[in-house]
């Protein structure tokens, strides 16, 4: 077997035109580079070089031997590129929570672009609400979580924790399909004044509703219904035309068929969707999926519409307009 050094050294002599401008670039002696040429020739038995008042060149033999060299270089600096990115390829188990809204949509997205690009990378999801987030995260216990805040009810991040935003979630009113408002572009808060409002019995989804109809002055009869920050089950009171409510943008996961999305004319609330993950060294497999959701985070930026068309009267609904 051709010794590489050898080979190297060769190359190098050919390359540059003298023995000694090959040894500069080797870091090596010139008395090295002739050994080195010496020892491959005798290998060989075969004259590889020599010298001209125009430097050395190679000899039949050489340019022979030099064309493999040229062809073997080639593969062990791919064969290395190939063995460096299975070594950086992201893999394992990244363990990522999320809320319920989160976990149905973005999560999916997530695990789709990583099954797609790097397969032996598996997202290991957990349902969890902010608080509890927080808590596993500082325990080790997750890799990253989406999290998010209400804009009037931010939340104190634990010292161990670092957030980096995702998108804004807009409040939206959700409509039957049947619902004149469902029409326009965004709705005005007196179009729905007479309309029953399906609110949770608690949580932060109530509140949400509840500061929005103190915000708009309006007080519409109630129907309560559910619990908790995201209750999708009255999404499909509304479908079934029993009233309308509010949510935000991401939530919306029941029926869309029979349900309408619409801003709320002069209603600034948004929830502030972020991504969490413990302070100090992170994992490629971990740095990976959190530059995948910065990434779809962008795309979930929600735009208002520019234009607003006001709801029809009853005389253009009565004439079909």
């Amino acid at each position: 077997m051709l010794d590489l050094v050898r080979l190297q050294t060769l190359a190098m002599v050919a390359e540059t035109g003298s023995f000694s401008a090959a040894a500069r670039a080797l870091h090596v002696t010139q008395p090295a580079v002739s050994r080195q040429i010496a020892l491959l020739e005798r290998e060989l038995r075969a004259q590889l070089l020599v010298r001209s008042r125009g430097g050395v060149r190679p000899t039949p033999a050489g340019e022979l031997l030099l064309g493999h060299v040229a062809a073997v270089m080639d593969r062990l600096t791919l064969a290395e590129t190939q063995v460096r990115a299975l070594l950086n390829r992201p893999s394992g188990i990244v363990r990522l929570g999320s809320f319920f809204s989160a976990l149905v949509q973005l999560s999916a997205e997530v695990a789709a672009v990583v099954g797609e690009h790097y397969p032996q990378l598996q997202i290991r999801d957990d349902l969890v609400d902010r608080d509890a987030a927080y808590g596993k995260l500082s325990r080790g216990e997750l890799d990253l979580a989406v999290v998010f805040d209400h804009d009037f009810a931010p939340a104190p991040i634990p010292e161990t924790i670092r957030v980096q935003p995702l998108f804004d979630d807009p409040v939206r009113v959700i409509l039957p399909t049947g619902h004149p408002c469902a029409q326009v572009s965004a709705v005005a808060s007196a179009d729905l004044a007479q309309d029953t409002w399906i609110r949770p019995h608690d949580g932060s989804a109530a509140d949400l509703i509840e500061r929005v109809l103190a915000r708009h002055q309006l007080d519409p009869p109630r129907l309560l219904a559910g619990h908790g920050d995201e209750p999708v089950e009255i999404q499909a009171l509304v479908a079934a035309g029993r009233g309308v409510t509010l949510t935000h943008e991401l939530t919306v996961i029941v029926s869309r068929e029979n349900l309408v999305t619409r801003p709320l004319i002069a209603e600034p609330g948004v929830r502030h969707v972020r991504v969490a993950y413990p302070t100090g060294p992170m994992t490629t497999a971990a740095k990976t999926v959190l530059d995948t959701l910065l990434v779809l985070g962008e795309q979930h930026q929600f735009i208002e519409p520019t234009t607003v068309r006001s709801a029809p009267t009853n005389q253009e609904v009565s004439d079909g307009r």
